[in-house]
C-alpha cells in the first residue's frame, strides 16, 4: 500500500495542560494545526495507517519536526485532545526525554531539525502545495494511483525551486485542507 505523507507548518509549542480546556485560551489559533493531526490519519472514523505526518514547529526559538507513523502510532483518537495530549508528549519530552511525561508513545518521533530534512526524503515522490486562497483549483491533479504524495500545508511559497503543483482548496481552515485531501486520497483508491 502507497504511503501519503502530511507535511505541516505549524506555530511553535506554547501551549500547556490547562490552557487546552480554557474557552479563550492562547492555544484557540493553533487549534487548527493540533486538529489536522488526527484529521490526516481518520475518515469516517476509520484509521488510515498509510498516512504519514511531519508536524514542523519549534520551541524556544528551536526547529523541530515531529514525525507520526500510521503504522506503528498509537494512542492517536480522532479528536483534538488526543493531538494536542501527543503534541504535549513531545513538548515534556523536548523539555526532559528522561521524564515520564516525556515518554514517546509508539509512532511518535521528534527531531531537531528543520524543512529542508523532509525536502531531501521526498525528491521522488508528487509535492502538492496546498494553498489558502479565495479561488478553488478546478482540477485536483490527484490521478496518479501508483505514486506517493506529499502534501505541504501552510508553507505558501517556501517550498525549494518551485518543484511543487499549487492546488488550492478555498478559503479553507488547514484542518478542513486536510479532511478534504484526505477524501480526494480515497477517491484514487
Amino acid at each position: 500500500m502507497l504511503r501519503h505523507y502530511f507535511v505541516i507548518n505549524a506555530p511553535p509549542l506554547s501551549f500547556s495542560k490547562s490552557e487546552l480546556y480554557l474557552q479563550n485560551s492562547k492555544i484557540n489559533p493553533m487549534g487548527p494545526f493540533i486538529k489536522a493531526i488526527s484529521d490526516a490519519f481518520f475518515l469516517s472514523n476509520q484509521f488510515r495507517k498509510n498516512n504519514f505526518v511531519y508536524y514542523c514547529t519549534e520551541y524556544k526559538k528551536t526547529q523541530y519536526i515531529v514525525t507520526f507513523n500510521g503504522e506503528t502510532l498509537k494512542y492517536l483518537g480522532p479528536s483534538f485532545f488526543s493531538s494536542a495530549h501527543l503534541l504535549l508528549r513531545v513538548k515534556n519530552h523536548i523539555k526532559d526525554s528522561k521524564s515520564r511525561s516525556g515518554k514517546l508513545t509508539p509512532g511518535l518521533s521528534v527531531y531537531k531539525k528543520d524543512t529542508n530534512w523532509i525536502f531531501e526524503k521526498h525528491t521522488k515522490d508528487i509535492w502538492i502545495n496546498i494553498i489558502k486562497s479565495d479561488s478553488i483549483t478546478e482540477e485536483y491533479l490527484l490521478t496518479d494511483s501508483k505514486s506517493s504524495y506529499v502534501f505541504f500545508y501552510n508553507f505558501e511559497d517556501k517550498i525549494p525551486n518551485h518543484k511543487a503543483i499549487k492546488l488550492s482548496l478555498g478559503s479553507l481552515d488547514i484542518d478542513e485542507q486536510v479532511i478534504l485531501t484526505n477524501y480526494f486520497i480515497e477517491s484514487l483508491m
